[in-house]
């Protein structure tokens, strides 16, 4: 139904990264690949229709070392990011994030998202798909990136929110906030597939948890903050709710007001009422009332008539968003398909060459 939009291009002149193989007296050589695409990622292109913002070009790895990086092909993380219909959660993500005052005022104080909305959202999408899908190198080098910038988010709150008070400072690396975003990372994906796509066993759930520790901990969280279970992490979310550490104020709401209501065409603005209405519908309903989100009945069944339709096409047309390109850029790269051996180059002379 939607045309393949991504295509894989040897970069030869010149290559942007050479690795070599040792091999007895000869080297064999392998060179980087450069992707290219010539629209979005089929998810991000519905996002750049129904919004009219610019999207990224390329992918953001590009390493065509056969390392499989921090998770690889036989996690199941891989295997649910291969759904493109997981982009459906990422409005949900960043409306809860925002939920966390500390982190709504980081974002607002430090980031563009009040300019860019869309450009903050795609570069932070991109990020995680280096640490999931990057090479051991390509992930490390990602987290030393969102690591300095997160070392420079830091600030006071303005008011008195749930149990924080006017004027108490905050900090990007706060295991507490860093804790909350990882979480709610975590819960928006699964939400998504099993709203969107299927349902997932408990094991499964834990399975995906426990893979996205591997991450997190390059994120400055470590095994005494991160809950040790899935199950401990859902007991995490509702003692957050209730104990005054996760509270809307008046940042969360212009997060939630850009992300919901964002300045674009009028032509445009009612395919972003989907978004909107697949966005809050993923919502818990407290954090929905919160944020003082309208729910009717004529919303609830708008809601499932969008889950059913998207079920209904999964079934009917499997391939219609298609493969992640991403994906699939990422299991060619772990089998060895991107670095192709060039002709053998001699190391030293022939020994015949020596001797005479």
């Amino acid at each position: 139904m939607l045309e393949r939009i991504a295509q894989v291009q040897e970069a030869t002149e010149p290559p942007r990264n050479i690795c070599y193989e040792s091999s007895g007296i000869r080297y064999q050589q392998k060179v980087e690949t450069m992707i290219r695409m010539h629209t979005p990622l089929d998810a991000m292109r519905l996002i750049h229709w129904a919004s009219g913002a610019p999207m990224a070009s390329k992918l953001p790895i590009s390493d065509p070392d056969p390392d499989p990086g921090l998770l690889g092909p036989d996690s199941l993380s891989w295997r649910l990011h291969e759904e493109q219909w997981l982009i459906t959660a990422g409005a949900r993500a960043f409306l809860l994030q925002a939920a966390h005052p500390k982190v709504a005022q980081g974002a607002l104080d430090h980031s563009s998202f009040a300019e860019d909305p869309f450009g903050r959202v795609s570069r932070t999408i991109q990020g995680m798909a280096v640490l999931i899908f990057g090479t051991t190198n390509e992930a490390n080098a990602m987290a030393r990136h969102i690591n300095r910038l997160h070392h420079t988010v830091q600030g006071t709150l303005p008011d008195s929110l749930g149990r924080y008070a006017a004027g108490e400072t905050y900090n990007a690396m706060e295991p507490a906030a860093l804790l909350w975003v990882h979480i709610v990372f975590v819960d928006s994906m699964l939400t998504a597939y099993k709203t969107f796509v299927g349902p997932l066993s408990n094991a499964e759930c834990e399975q995906y948890w426990q893979e996205s520790c591997r991450y997190a901990r390059l994120l400055g969280l470590t095994d005494t903050t991160l809950p040790a279970s899935y199950a401990a992490v859902q007991q995490y979310i509702r003692e957050a709710l209730a104990s005054g550490e996760i509270a809307i104020g008046p940042a969360a709401h212009f997060i939630a007001q850009k992300a919901l209501y964002p300045s674009m065409p009028w032509l445009r603005k009612p395919l972003w009422m989907i978004v909107r209405l697949i966005t809050v519908g993923q919502l818990p309903s407290d954090i929905r009332q919160a944020y003082g989100l309208r729910w009717t009945t004529r919303h609830r069944i708008g809601f499932r008539l969008l889950r059913g339709a998207g079920h209904l096409l999964r079934r009917l047309f499997p391939n219609a968003l298609g493969r992640s390109p991403l994906v699939n850029f990422a299991r060619r790269r772990v089998e060895g398909e991107l670095c192709r051996p060039t002709e053998p180059v001699l190391h030293k002379q022939s020994e015949e060459g020596a001797s005479g």
